[in-house]
């Protein structure tokens, strides 16, 4: 009668849970060898990364893959190397058991029926004689779609050819949570201090946010990133905001200490296992005994960019449907919370009513036309008016001043529009607001707009009361009729033409 090699394995003393695996597919069983290091944006059930010799593995926890109850392991775990797609993993087990035959007619399949499409126990051995029963794990079934694995055997002459050249690539290397990391200097903007934050915002993965140059800059907690949302150690003197670009997007993370600025010999890197959008690029050991982890940013923020992209106000270029676009538009606190900025005073909009903020854009004046709405924008395809609030609310026009302002778009529905205005401030979270009283003469004429304030406290701890500009009221009862249609568009020989007239009278002025 046939027989099947297998490994076999202890998953969990206490409940007395044993798995096997086809011997095949196993090439070693070891002791934990140095520290697992965390590995930053992965799925919940990978333990980390370890040093195996001269190779780098990705560390499985079996006991978060299969849910069980308790997933800690003891200091003497052991782990079970295998291979898959053509690389080598390491399932974390409490403890190594034997290499056993066992004929065919005492592996029974599972029913499909009694699992759920994530199932990873394909088998059942029943050794009656010994009253044991192993679980046996179908490898290919781990990741839940293993055609996601890349195998790294067809680039192996790739390689092996481009290891003759040496190339060099610089890294800001730093320390968070007792290890250390490295992103490319391209990805650096700048170090500042922890008092810059602004904590209104804070959240389970935000410490907040900072304001540079003008800029609402969201920042991380260098735990949600880095560590599976782990919280560090405290925070001390040494502590830093590390800002960091990944394409448009600008955003800050809370570090422990910024070590050094190295040089890193890229052949010298021990790569990763290759896998569609991983974190860490490889690791990099400049002397024994110390690991530097080296990430890649744009795919270490992958999960988080929406969520940072609508706290930075940063628009992109991506056409998107009316529903995403109305996401898009949400902040991550919403509630309760008001964009701040200035035409002469201070002024707020509910933030759930901001889409996006653009800078200094050229805008198209309406042939014949004047006051406060003789303008309009186009916002990627779609001609949207806009009003010049400080015209609009009787405030006299800044000379000299140029394309030095802001437009904020604004969507009440379906409509669409851009308010210019001097300058921002901030983002700003206030619980309570107040019926406006009274207005001057001034903006009398426009109070159905004005209809509530709150109490703003400034950077100079004064407090002043800031009217909130109410955009449905000013949409629809104020802007002309025959530029409020929603979705309006214009062709490209219309747009291209109404562009070069208004640069020529720009010229000419």
């Amino acid at each position: 009668m046939a027989e099947q090699l297998f490994a076999s394995f202890i998953l969990d003393r206490e409940q007395g849970l044993e798995i096997a695996i086809g011997a095949e597919s196993v090439t070693e069983a070891t002791p934990i060898t140095g520290n697992i290091q965390p590995l930053p944006a992965s799925v919940p059930f990978l333990e980390g990364i370890m040093h195996l010799r001269d190779a780098v593995i990705p560390i499985i926890n079996l006991k978060k893959r299969l849910g069980l109850g308790a997933t800690t392991y003891d200091q003497d775990a052991k782990i079970a190397v295998v291979m898959l797609a053509s690389q080598r993993f390491g399932l974390l087990v409490d403890d190594i058991r034997e290499v056993l035959r066992v004929e065919e007619s005492l592996i029974i399949p599972v029913q499909p029926a009694l699992q759920s499409t994530d199932y990873i126990i394909s088998d059942l051995i029943t050794l009656k004689d010994q009253q044991r029963t192993l679980e046996v794990l179908d490898l290919n079934r781990i990741f839940g779609d293993s055609s996601l694995l890349v195998s790294q055997s067809a680039n192996s002459k790739v390689q092996t050819e481009a290891s003759r050249i040496r190339t060099y690539s610089r890294y800001v290397i730093f320390s968070a949570d007792g290890h250390e990391y490295g992103i490319p200097v391209e990805n650096s903007r700048e170090i500042t201090f922890l008092t810059d934050i602004d904590p209104t915002f804070k959240t389970d993965s935000l410490e907040g946010a900072l304001q540079l140059r003008g800029h609402t800059i969201p920042i991380m907690s260098a735990g949600a990133l880095l560590n599976g949302g782990k919280v560090g150690e405290s925070e001390s003197e040494l502590s830093r905001i590390l800002v960091m670009s990944a394409g448009s997007l600008i955003f800050g993370m809370v570090i422990d200490e910024i070590l050094e600025i190295l040089t890193v010999v890229n052949e010298d890197i021990l790569l990763m296992p290759a896998r569609s959008e991983q974190s860490v690029v490889g690791i990099y050991e400049p002397e024994p005994d110390r690991n530097i982890m080296l990430l890649d940013v744009e795919n270490l923020i992958a999960t988080q960019v929406e969520h940072l992209k609508s706290m930075a106000r940063i628009n992109t270029d991506v056409d998107e449907d009316e529903k995403a676009a109305v996401a898009k538009a949400r902040h991550l606190i919403t509630e309760n919370c008001y964009l701040i900025f200035s035409i002469g005073k201070n002024f707020a909009l509910e933030l759930r009513d901001i889409q996006e903020i653009i800078e200094r854009e050229l805008l198209m004046s309406i042939p014949a036309v004047r006051g406060f709405d003789s303008a309009v924008f186009n916002l990627r395809g779609q001609i949207i008016p806009v009003i010049d609030l400080r015209q609009f609310y009787g405030y006299p026009q800044q000379k000299n001043v140029g394309n030095n302002f802001k437009l904020i778009i604004c969507r009440d529905g379906k409509q669409v529009i851009g308010l210019q205005v001097d300058s921002i401030t901030t983002i700003y979270k206030q619980e309570q607001y107040y019926p406006t009283p009274s207005l001057n003469a001034q903006l009398q004429p426009k109070r159905d707009t004005l209809d509530r304030l709150i109490e703003f406290i400034g950077e100079k701890q004064i407090t002043e009361h800031v009217l909130v500009v109410n955009t449905h009221n000013l949409i629809n009862n104020h802007l002309r009729s025959d530029i409020s249609s929603p979705n309006q568009t214009l062709k490209d020989e219309e747009i291209e033409f109404i562009e070069e007239s208004f640069t020529n009278i720009e010229i000419r002025g």
